[in-house]
């Protein structure tokens, strides 16, 4: 789909292929119309609001000037030699606030915690080849969630193209290409304000993504004879893709027309919402309410604190296995990292997927109804096409004291749960996350990157039914660095909210020099470190693969405390308060003075040693030898 709507803002169609083309990969009329009407708007170049002519700029300059006009106030960036021309011309535009770290996976993750926290595009700007690479990795999360992050990246001049020179990749702009909605290499400075206007929109456009953009670094310092920067109100997408209302009856019908139907939200709800209309029509059916298995990767987008939320769908396997529809409300669809044993569907079941990204909609289960539309605009049809009809409330009454039941067990498994560990030492994740929500603000910005430790979230943090509503934004994509980053970037954009980040010891390690732009740009984020001593995943996939590792306690790779990592002291270097906390009768204390620190405009972190979990738990093993003193492996 990104190529059709590519081709369709270079002309290279006409506005009825376009529509076809979309529909073809199951888009409906209504929202194919939606989407080519925003495109067409947003690539009009006449009009009643004229672009501002520039002449005799350099291309940095013409850069500048088009992020000065579309009134974006930071650049994301680690620069090089090969960007001077666009570094210079920030000098004196102190509209634009250039965000530094001091690696390229940082950068690219702050950007993209921006881009989620505050609805708006992110640009970024690196450094050839070298900064390229190191910002693929992350820009994987980016791409697998959707973040539109505009990635431009400096090269070298264009008469060295093809002579091997310094930093030189012939096909650097095809890099990323299989992450990215869109990748072009600028030939022409005077093409800049074009080329960037169209990353920024095909970023934009449902359902979103990072877009690639190589620069020479002449390019950059020529200046041009006149170029053009067409406003940005002549170039903004209308988000939200209309449903087609035989779609919208029709899931209404079915719905209706259920027995026992159940409700599973996805990851589109994190960004687009709809929250409100899905408690709705769960309080009109009886119907319960589940977290889509990879959401719990992507972010919690439904109220947990509602009396049909039920958890994570599979993940709490003692829910009602008889129902006989599921729909999917901004999903994957099974998007697991292996086959399940069985079907997750019963036999029989209808199934309706409801997204905007045409490659989700059906990919890995067959549907009985695909409707490509906003999400949150399909659930508010689908909530007035109930409401108009006359619905048993014998079957919705039961059904409601079914669901209500099972969600009010589940909640109360949980505390029990958390009880009987409660004054463990190490501290048990349960208590960790209970103390966390009782000391979080009501309407808190939550970036997780917790691995083996996420499911904590959706079981013991409330995201209430209110307005005061906690978000929580986490990454799908499985690259680890992401966390730290993401909450500086998510602090950056909504400065008006608590932000606190919650992040694995070892996922912090990959990404702890964001804490450095948390000093520099005295960012108030809180960072919580849920520290079980290893890569927990890593031992339990090996314990679980049940050979020697599993026999003899012996899990290669996975123990992160041989040397145990001083996290106070790596935050001292950084600039940034700390503490480590290994008696729970000391966690809630640590917890206020963080939260405390940020309210007064400092970064902290917090250091909680957990106990370990899963398969495996109990090993202190690590692989050891010695090439000081010339001792091989250990046994």
């Amino acid at each position: 789909m990104k190529e059709i709507a590519k081709q369709f803002l270079d002309r290279q169609i006409d506005r009825r292929t376009f529509v076809s083309r979309v529909a073809q990969v199951g888009v409906g009329a209504s929202a194919a119309s939606s989407l080519a009407g925003s495109l067409s708007a947003s690539g009009q170049v006449g009009g009643a609001a004229p672009g501002r002519v520039l002449r005799g700029q350099t291309g940095g300059e013409l850069m500048a000037e088009f992020l000065v006009d579309w009134k974006v106030p930071y650049v994301f960036g680690l620069g090089g030699s090969e960007e001077v021309g666009f570094l210079d011309a920030l000098v004196d535009r102190l509209s634009l606030q250039y965000v530094q770290s001091l690696h390229e996976g940082s950068v690219m993750s702050m950007a993209d915690g921006y881009a989620r926290a505050s609805g708006q595009t992110a640009i970024m700007n690196l450094h050839s080849v070298a900064g390229a690479g190191y910002a693929l990795a992350p820009m994987v999360n980016a791409f697998k969630d959707r973040t539109p992050v505009v990635v431009t990246v400096g090269r070298q001049a264009t008469g060295l193209r093809g002579t091997n020179a310094f930093l030189e990749a012939v096909n650097l702009h095809q890099l990323p290409r299989d992450y990215t909605r869109w990748t072009w290499d600028v030939m022409n400075a005077g093409t800049i304000p074009e080329v960037l206007r169209r990353a920024f929109l095909l970023a934009r456009v449902p359902p979103g993504g990072p877009t690639f953009v190589t620069f020479s670094k002449d390019l950059w310092e020529t200046p041009v004879e006149q170029a053009e920067i067409v406003p940005r109100s002549r170039s903004e997408v209308e988000l939200s893709l209309e449903p087609d209302p035989d779609q919208v009856a029709e899931a209404a019908r079915m719905l209706a027309e259920a027995e026992f139907p159940i409700i599973v939200v996805g990851r589109e709800m994190v960004r687009y919402g709809g929250a409100d209309e899905i408690m709705a029509i769960a309080d009109l059916l009886g119907a319960p309410v589940f977290l889509d298995l990879q959401t719990s990767h992507a972010g919690v987008p439904f109220p947990t604190t509602h009396p049909h939320y039920s958890g994570m769908f599979m993940f709490d396997r003692d829910y009602r296995q008889d129902f006989d529809l599921y729909w999917s409300v901004g999903g994957t669809m099974f998007a697991f990292g292996g086959r399940p044993s069985a079907s997750p569907v019963p036999p029989g079941a209808k199934v309706i997927h409801t997204g905007v990204d045409a490659e989700e909609i059906g990919r890995s289960y067959p549907v009985d109804l695909a409707m490509l539309a906003d999400v949150r605009k399909a659930a508010a049809g689908v909530l007035a096409e109930l409401r108009k009809r006359t619905l048993s409330p014998i079957a919705v009454d039961d059904r409601r004291r079914t669901v209500q039941a099972y969600a009010q067990a589940r909640r109360q498994r949980l505390d029990d749960a958390a009880a009987a560990r409660w004054n463990d030492s190490p501290i048990s994740t349960a208590r960790l996350t209970k103390e966390l929500n009782a000391k979080m603000a009501d309407d808190a910005i939550v970036v997780s990157e917790l691995i083996t430790s996420e499911e904590y979230l959706p079981a013991y943090m409330d995201v209430s039914t209110g307005t005061a509503r906690r978000v929580n934004y986490t990454s799908s994509g499985g690259v680890l660095g992401w966390g730290v980053a993401a909450g500086v970037g998510a602090k950056i954009g909504r400065p008006d909210r608590q932000v606190v980040a919650l992040v694995g010891d070892g996922s912090l390690q990959f990404g702890i020099q964001a804490l450095w732009s948390a000093t520099r740009y005295e960012v108030p984020l809180g960072v919580v470190v849920y520290n079980n001593g290893g890569y927990q995943a890593n031992r339990k996939f090996l314990h679980l693969y049940g050979k020697r590792a599993a026999a003899t306690g012996k899990y290669i790779g996975a123990n992160l405390q041989g040397p145990d990592i001083d996290n106070v002291a790596l935050c001292k270097g950084y600039g940034v308060e700390a503490e480590r906390v290994d008696d729970p009768a000391e966690l809630g204390g640590a917890l206020d003075r963080c939260f405390e620190a940020t309210s007064n405009g400092r970064p902290y972190l917090v250091d909680v040693r957990l106990a370990r979990r899963l398969g495996g738990a109990d090993s202190t093993w690590y692989d050891r030898f010695s090439i000081a003193k010339g001792e091989p492996r250990m046994t």
